[in-house]
């Protein structure tokens, strides 16, 4: 199959309006987005949503969000003490989760 010229400009253009409408990916606004240790809880929550799980253990609150389907997903786990994040985590595929990584943290696979 082969491609209409114009067809592969459409093709480019999306793709550079794609690329040139993220430009928050960028890795210093990615740690400063995601650095909500010491931070409210309303703040990772305004990021992220409302959790789709929350747990206590031991007394801490920990919320956990999933992001991604089947086996590319993300888990990104916050401990809770008060109403402060107390810890922060993202595990899982490095794709998915690169974008809610904490400062200065590779990806552990699950």
């Amino acid at each position: 199959m082969t491609l209409h010229p114009r067809n592969l400009m459409v093709l480019a253009a999306l793709a550079l309006a794609g690329c040139g409408g993220m430009p928050s990916l960028s890795l210093q606004d990615v740690k400063a987005r995601n650095d909500f240790k010491g931070k409210p809880v309303s703040v990772i929550i305004g990021r992220l949503g409302n959790p789709d799980l929350q747990q206590t253990i031991s007394g801490q609150k920990f919320y956990m969000w999933r992001i991604g389907s089947g086996t590319q997903n993300c888990l990104i786990s916050a401990g809770i003490s008060g109403d402060v994040v107390d810890s922060y985590n993202a595990t899982g595929d490095a794709a998915i989760c690169s974008p809610y990584l904490p400062p200065a943290e590779s990806v552990q696979a699950q």
